[in-house]
């Protein structure tokens, strides 16, 4: 397990430097191969409280699997990753932390969206533009290009097996602690609220001045 001040959702790209000993040992115990290339896999979950270094932190219960291609690495054992998340889990018993955190997990089947799910994402997303339009050239930017880089993230291929509601929030990078209220949100009538409230919270800065 590797805790961080970050969540990471499914299709969550999260690149790390791996440098204190733990971490270190934990990458050279679990580096397989995989289409010829050394990956690590190993789940992340936000730091409730506490450093991101040294340990002691605690943590919350609900996390993301990741797969990641190690992009380089040190004889130390220091190493650069490129991570993707690939799916939930909540954690069944923390184990002790000997040598790097540990535990059991469960991992969460992602139900399948309905259509009354998928318009009420649709009627969040033309919400958010019609917002982010006015913050847009408010600032003198072009909407019509920034929506037009969104769609082209939201049309990756490789994000085909993701849920739509996890693309949404990925390419709107939404702040840890909405992330993980995703995380544990019990259905997708559950995590479409979590998104109606970033939208709410962005359009309220907006009016306000914010950004």
């Amino acid at each position: 397990m590797f805790p961080l001040g970050t969540a990471v959702l499914p299709g969550g790209e999260v690149p790390l430097r791996v440098f204190e000993p733990r971490y270190r040992q934990m990458v050279g115990d679990l580096m397989e191969e995989s289409d010829g290339r050394p990956v690590v896999r190993f789940g992340v979950v936000l730091i409730a409280r506490g450093p991101e270094v040294g340990g002691g932190e605690v943590r919350f219960d609900a996390g993301t699997l990741v797969l990641a291609d190690v992009t380089d690495r040190l004889p130390d054992g220091r190493a650069l990753l490129a991570g993707t998340g690939t799916s939930r889990f909540r954690v069944v018993e923390w184990l002790p932390d000997d040598p790097y955190p540990r535990a059991r997990i469960e991992v969460l089947a992602e139900p399948a969206l309905s259509d009354a799910h998928l318009e009420r994402l649709n009627e969040i997303d033309r919400h958010l533009r019609v917002v982010l339009r006015g913050i847009l050239e408010a600032a003198g930017k072009d909407a019509d290009a920034v929506f037009a880089a969104l769609d082209i993230v939201d049309a990756d291929p490789l994000m085909a097996d993701v849920s739509p509601i996890y693309r949404w929030a990925n390419r709107l990078r939404i702040e840890p602690h909405d992330q993980q209220r995703l995380l544990e949100a019990a259905d997708p009538a559950a995590q479409l609220d979590v998104l109606d409230y970033v939208v709410e919270g962005l359009e309220a800065r907006a009016a306000f001045g914010g950004s």
